[in-house]
């Protein structure tokens, strides 16, 4: 499939601190925040990472105890790198690769922003994903949040590479045209650098914006009622 989104494709994973190994450690904290307890406790889960760079999820599920775990990426060099590291990963094209798969996997999890992706994409992506899961197998995708005003004119206007505006509301639209089964939309947690205490104070300013940015919300007739810089969805199928 030739996506619309060229210029930085949903394809690959393109987040992370210029020292690579750094990033394991980081990622790792963030994972076991946001991820760790959504996902199926068997050890033996089938688990496909999307944009699976030079392998951090795959690092976290490691860590957990999981060992089934494909990575597909689309940039050659992060490949490489990841499977230097041990990882089980291929390069590809994550539409390609889903298009014969069926039926195959317990967990998929994208690890790039599907604010990459044009919404004819979008949706196109979830069909792949719901035909390539098993039955009642999970998907989790992650979008920088829109209801939050600081983050949705900055992330359309001062990035190319960025063509979609999500929301809780218009991601569960889109799963229910799939259809998931029920998709649970959450926040994401940033402040998981615990040994700085300058994170404690970032998480109480911001939770106080949320917070004002809920009232203001409901005294405009709108139904948001999560505020956090990234949402995530799972959904099962």
């Amino acid at each position: 499939m030739k996506l619309k989104a060229v210029h930085s494709p949903f394809t690959t994973f393109c987040e992370g601190p210029e020292n690579i190994e750094n990033g394991y450690k980081l990622f790792y904290l963030f994972h076991k925040k946001n991820y760790f307890n959504r996902i199926p406790k068997d050890k033996n889960t089938n688990i496909l990472v999307i944009s699976s760079g030079v392998g951090y999820f795959q690092y976290s599920l490691k860590k957990w105890g999981y060992s089934n775990v494909l990575g597909i990426d689309s940039d050659s060099k992060k490949i490489a790198y990841a499977k230097e590291k041990g990882f089980n990963s291929e390069e590809g094209n994550c539409f390609e690769f889903l298009k014969d798969k069926e039926n195959k996997f317990d967990l998929i999890f994208a690890e790039q922003e599907i604010n990459h992706l044009t919404i004819e994409e979008v949706l196109i992506f979830l069909k792949l994903c719901y035909q390539a899961l098993k039955p009642e197998g999970k998907l989790i995708i992650n979008a920088a949040n829109s209801a939050n005003p600081f983050i949705s004119t900055e992330y359309l206007g001062n990035n190319i590479d960025h063509f979609t505006s999500f929301t809780e509301n218009n991601l569960r639209q889109c799963f229910s045209l799939v259809p998931f089964k029920k998709p649970v939309v959450f926040c994401h947690d940033f402040y998981v650098l615990w040994y700085n205490p300058l994170n404690y104070v970032a998480k109480a300013i911001t939770s106080s914006i949320h917070l004002l940015l809920f009232i203001l919300f409901k005294l405009y007739g709108k139904s948001n009622k999560l505020f956090t810089k990234r949402i995530g969805v799972m959904a099962e199928k």
